[in-house]
């Protein structure tokens, strides 16, 4: 239900646009309601499970934050209610083509490949960062804002992200933002305590942030208005598929070869697919 409706809104803004530097700045707008809801999320729920209940994990924490999680949907019902509709997009008569038709593209596809190296750090982040405080002795509470300092750092640079819109190309940017997090990744194990993870976090978050606008720019870029939506739709799947699978593989990896490893891996990943946006503004984008 939410990634139907997730495409559905990635669909209705990226009609709303006129042009690429639109294009850039509503979808930087749009990618700040999961910057604040990862934040809300982790930081608030350590707190709860940390303080709502008689002692720190309790059961009655945990059903505190459950319960706070459970309001979000509710109220993002009420929001969307005045929201307009745009009228339908024209499309050719004859046999529809399917959505896997995209990927012969080649750009789709090293867009599709991008993304998916890029999500799967945001995967590992999110999943290993506390396996990693646990390992290290620190509270639920402490963790929480290790992450919400990743979130918050992403909300920032989403919201910076629209005022210079009109100087940016999306590949390069992407193309920074995937060395940055390799760097990150490399020295994110090494960090001893708890404000120093919160600083790899806090830059990892302002790397990682700016990424998700300008993929949604280019997708919107290289395929007709007609198949946005399955565009979209295709990389959702991808990204899920990804959240579903990955989790199982870090953490059989970092069973066998600890955490460390599994983050060196993961920024030894996207350090080598750091090549598919430079393609990208090669081939498809360049001037």
């Amino acid at each position: 239900a939410a990634g139907t409706a997730l495409i559905a809104l990635q669909r209705h803004v990226g009609r709303s646009a006129h042009d690429q530097v639109q294009l850039r700045k509503v979808f930087s707008w749009l990618a700040l309601g999961p910057a604040i809801s990862n934040f809300i999320g982790p930081f608030f729920a350590g707190l709860l499970i940390d303080h709502a209940g008689g002692q720190a994990g309790s059961e009655m924490g945990f059903r505190a934050a459950f319960l706070l999680l459970a309001l979000l949907p509710i109220a993002a019902w009420f929001w969307v209610r005045t929201v307009p509709e745009l009228p339908p997009v024209p499309v050719a008569a004859g046999k529809a083509p399917a959505a896997w038709d995209l990927l012969q593209d080649q750009a789709f596809r090293r867009l599709l490949l991008m993304n998916w190296a890029l999500s799967s750090c945001w995967d590992v982040h999110t999943f290993v960062v506390p396996i990693l405080g646990h390992e290290r002795g620190l509270s639920a509470s402490v963790i929480g804002s290790i992450l919400g300092g990743f979130a918050i750092a992403a909300m920032v640079v989403r919201l910076i992200l629209p005022v210079v819109a009109r100087h940016l190309r999306e590949w390069l940017v992407v193309w920074c933002a995937m060395l940055g997090a390799c760097l990150l990744f490399m020295l994110y194990p090494l960090m001893p305590g708890p404000w120093s993870m919160g600083l790899c976090s806090v830059l990892l978050g302002l790397v990682l942030g700016c990424v998700q606008p300008m993929v949604m720019s280019m997708i919107h870029q290289i395929t007709p208005q007609h198949r946005h939506g399955q565009a979209l739709g295709l990389r959702m799947m991808a990204i899920n598929a990804s959240s579903v699978m990955m989790p199982m593989v870090f953490g059989s990896l970092g069973a066998v070869l600890g955490v460390s490893a599994l983050f060196w891996g993961v920024g030894a990943m996207v350090g080598a697919a750091s090549r598919l946006p430079w393609l990208l503004g090669r081939d498809t984008f360049a001037d």
